[in-house]
């Protein structure tokens, strides 16, 4: 073969590869005419054709390495859902379907193989309390009100049981208008830690509704027991002094334990009241902080006013102990730290709520003085006002104080039922 016709064999040696290659990949083949005359008039029009064939081998291959990468990247997908234990979903909007993975099944008690997933079994699924919350956030993420779609609510499972979720979810396509066509999101089994920074929410009233019970029992125990005995004890001296007629000595001694032991009954009703006064269960908070502000004026020789309680009606229990403690805790503050001669205590109930107002006219304080104001500063117990403030939060209320250089004010606004606040 001369030199010039070497070209003319190369190109009928990478022709008849290139043909097998589109062959064996199922591409339609014509095959050329290979013979001196045909090679000699075809060889431009062979050239490209040879060109294009080529071009589709690279193309093919592209293709199978893109492919296997996303199969490689399908798999760590996979691997990963299972492992962080995430539900998938899949929520078309032109067709209002919702697809899920296996591990939303298993989520929810069901078998993977009998478990389809449908936008009304989504919906049917929802906790009642949750589903208007959850379609109005998942609205607002697809109108672009806000910018990223986060929502925890409780889904009920194949049990019956509702467990919460944390669902999370982003656009994955757009129509011409830029519409969301597509979003895939993700469910979180969070029921676990939901439950259990509720307990934890929840201790505190639990400790104070333990101490109530305890401050319950206690009260009952001086009131029925140590008090009737110290009433028992005072007839018997009275009669006893009775009986001695005018011996003046013995007559004298019975006098005296006859005072002491009146004494004691007067404190020990005053620990009482204190600790938990028996009209607090028995009649309601108005009949409560009428003893309670008698006796504190008997003890204090302080005017303590108390108004609006003729109008109240029973509330929840612990409403009604809240709202005691306020008054008890306020009232202690201005009568042995205040200096003041004069409490107004008032209580009404105003647009759904319990509003009760402590208001002396004492000295006041600095709620954070320094220096020498700190020594002569009056001292009010912060853990009193601290647990104040925290038995108002329990019940869903508001507490506010407000010192000044004359007087103090304690406004507290509860809600009728506890946890109900507006």
């Amino acid at each position: 073969m001369n030199i010039e016709s070497r070209p003319m064999g190369l190109l009928c040696a990478l022709s008849v590869v290139l043909l097998s290659m589109a062959s064996a990949q199922g591409l339609p083949v014509a095959w050329p005419d290979l013979s001196p005359v045909g090679l000699a008039g075809g060889a431009s029009a062979f050239s490209v054709g040879a060109a294009m064939l080529w071009s589709r081998h690279i193309a093919a291959r592209r293709q199978a390495l893109q492919a296997g990468r996303l199969s490689d990247s399908e798999a760590c997908l996979r691997l990963a859902m299972k492992v962080t234990g995430l539900g998938l979903w899949d929520y078309r909007a032109d067709s209002e379907t919702v697809g899920s993975n296996e591990q939303t099944a298993r989520l929810l008690g069901h078998a993977p193989e009998a478990f389809r997933e449908t936008r009304t079994a989504f919906v049917d699924r929802l906790h009642p309390d949750d589903r208007v919350r959850m379609r109005a956030a998942f609205r607002d993420y697809l109108q672009g009100a806000r910018d990223e779609y986060v929502c925890e609510f409780r889904m009920r499972t194949r049990e019956g049981l509702y467990r919460w979720f944390r669902s999370t979810g982003e656009v994955m396509s757009r129509d011409a208008q830029g519409q969301p066509l597509r979003v895939v999101g993700t469910y979180l089994d969070i029921h676990d830690q939901v439950e259990a920074l509720r307990a934890q929410a929840e201790l505190p009233a639990r400790l104070l509704d333990a101490q109530e019970t305890e401050r319950r029992l206690l009260a009952r125990e001086l009131h029925d027991e140590i008090g009737q005995q110290l009433t028992a004890a005072r007839l018997s001296l009275h009669a006893l002094g009775t009986a001695l007629g005018d011996a003046p000595a013995p007559l004298a001694r019975v006098r005296d334990v006859m005072s002491i032991v009146e004494g004691l009954i007067a404190r020990v009703r005053g620990r009482v009241i204190d600790l938990r006064p028996p009209l607090l269960d028995d009649l309601g908070l108005g009949p409560a902080l009428e003893e309670y502000c008698r006796q504190q004026e008997e003890r204090s020789q302080v005017c303590v006013l108390l108004d609006g309680v003729q109008a109240l009606p029973r509330l929840s229990a612990q409403v009604e102990c809240v709202a005691f403690r306020v008054v008890q805790e306020a009232v202690n503050n201005a009568l042995k730290h205040g200096g003041a001669d004069e409490v107004q205590v008032s209580l009404g109930v105003r647009d759904g709520g319990l509003e009760v107002t402590v208001q002396d006219n004492g000295r006041g304080f600095d709620p954070r003085p320094t220096g020498a104001r700190a020594q002569a500063a009056r001292v009010v117990p912060g853990v009193g006002l601290a647990v104040m403030r925290e038995r108002v939060q329990l019940v869903g209320g508001r507490l506010d104080v407000s010192p000044g250089q004359a007087g103090v004010r304690v406004h507290a606004q509860l809600p009728l039922v506890a946890g109900e606040a507006g």
